[in-house]
């Protein structure tokens, strides 16, 4: 079976017994939604709602003197014949209530290929986050589905700090809003409320996304459309981990919502599938089901003989334990391989994440009669921090020459290495510290 996607719910609470009843009542709503009749019943069939309409589920539920698992389980059939699986499992135990939920896909026929697929946040884990507010992983908070606006400078300034916290264990994406180069305007609450759980989302402008450069430098900032995925690691250099989509490279999934929908699916799997193969399933849900199991031996065969079986039983478990953490990492090198083959004309194609590459443009010098545009995403110690962008819009009046412009100059010479232009004009109608454009 495929991993697709993975999460992971903690929360400390003062009645764990009344939070896994509403727990329960949402269930029950998820699968009353999926078009189950009994959604109390231990196991059955139903008319799923999608695919080609039919679907299983199990729902069982164990009790310890350490406290109490549940564990639900829906599979469902899609037109092209392959299962989806949804797993749900819920653990009270010490005041903790803890909820981890996987998903996955077997293909409909053999075939050593991976599955197509663009799974979505199951509802019962929407329903979760959107009923309690107390919810985290690894100690940080999950995030609630709505977008951070970091448009002015103290939200830009804790948007930085967030960045940095070596506290952080998931997922953050910028996105630039500047409204001379942004595609979609509704990419960052759309992202937000997709990645619910899993990701938190906070949309720079052209002016924050400045202090967003001069804290974290050009490499690790986000601006001109762009949008900026943020892993919780960092690289040996102390930059971020990360992948970066540019506004052209957003601009080739297409216009309007067609083409918004496409990164969102993209974002999606990118997301989902890393959290698939990295958050692990909870020790609590074992530890009572453990507990469960020793309990029931020893009022049938005593507790000597009982502790023959279950040491038995760990070393099964530790087996299988191994064995999926061999398969995942074997799964993850064919991912990374896979994507390392193909060239940039496939990943432009297939919208698969790259990092910025926009610096192969700039390593080619300007030639001789060559005009280009820059923009200014930044400054310090008097040198403007400039990238090559593409023309605007505005009527020509808007650009006038520029006699003096030192910082530019200077950032000018940084970028391409030279200071030999023809002319230098600035454009006053574009935002965030207009736009230069260089005759060489």
């Amino acid at each position: 079976m495929q991993s697709l996607a993975a999460y992971s719910l903690e929360a400390t609470v003062a009645d764990s017994s009344k939070r896994h009843l509403r727990i329960d009542e949402l269930i029950d709503g998820w699968l009353t939604r999926k078009g189950v009749e009994d959604p109390r019943a231990s196991d059955g069939d139903f008319t799923s709602k999608t695919g080609d309409g039919t679907g299983q589920f199990s729902r069982r539920y164990t009790a310890s003197s350490v406290g109490a698992t549940e564990e639900v389980e829906l599979l469902e059939t899609a037109d092209t014949g392959a299962v989806f699986t949804t797993t749900l499992e819920v653990t009270v135990k010490d005041g903790n209530v803890t909820v981890f939920a996987s998903m996955g896909a077997t293909p409909g026929k053999s075939a050593v290929a991976p599955i197509k697929v663009y799974p979505r946040c199951p509802g019962v884990i929407r329903s979760l986050i959107e009923e309690f507010s107390d919810w985290t992983f690894a100690g940080q908070e999950l995030p609630v589905g709505r977008a951070f606006d970091a448009t002015n400078p103290a939200a830009t300034y804790q948007l930085c700090g967030a960045l940095r916290s070596e506290q952080r264990r998931l997922p953050l994406i910028v996105v630039s809003i500047d409204p001379d180069e942004q595609v979609w305007s509704e990419l960052p609450a759309k992202a937000a409320d997709q990645l619910i759980g899993l990701a938190d989302v906070a949309f720079v402008d052209a002016e924050s996304s400045w202090i967003l450069t001069d804290e974290l430098g050009p490499r690790d900032s986000c601006f001109l459309g762009s949008v900026r995925l943020y892993w919780p690691v960092r690289r040996l250099d102390g930059s971020h981990e990360g992948v970066t989509w540019t506004a052209p490279r957003l601009m080739s999934f297409g216009e309007g919502d067609a083409g918004l929908n496409r990164f969102l699916a993209l974002l999606r799997r990118t997301v989902m599938s890393t959290a698939a193969l990295t958050m692990l399933q909870p020790s609590c849900f074992r530890e009572v089901q453990r507990a469960a199991a020793k309990e029931k031996l020893d009022s049938v065969s005593g507790p000597q003989r009982n502790e023959e079986l279950l040491a038995r039983n760990e070393r099964l478990i530790a087996d299988l334990d191994e064995a999926q953490r061999t398969i995942d990492r074997l799964q993850w090198k064919l991912n990374a391989s896979a994507y390392a083959q193909r060239g940039l004309a496939d990943d432009i194609a297939e919208g698969e994440p790259q990092e910025s590459v926009d610096s192969e443009e700039r390593a080619i010098p300007p030639m001789s009669g060559e005009t280009r545009y820059y923009k200014k995403i930044g400054s310090g110690g008097g040198v403007d921090s400039l990238v090559k962008t593409k023309k605007c819009n505005h009527k020509s009046s808007n650009w006038t020459s520029a006699f003096k412009g030192d910082q530019a100059e200077k950032g000018l010479l940084k970028l391409e290495g030279r200071n030999d232009w023809k002319s230098l004009a600035h454009c006053s109608a574009c935002t965030g510290g207009g736009r230069w454009r260089v005759n060489w």
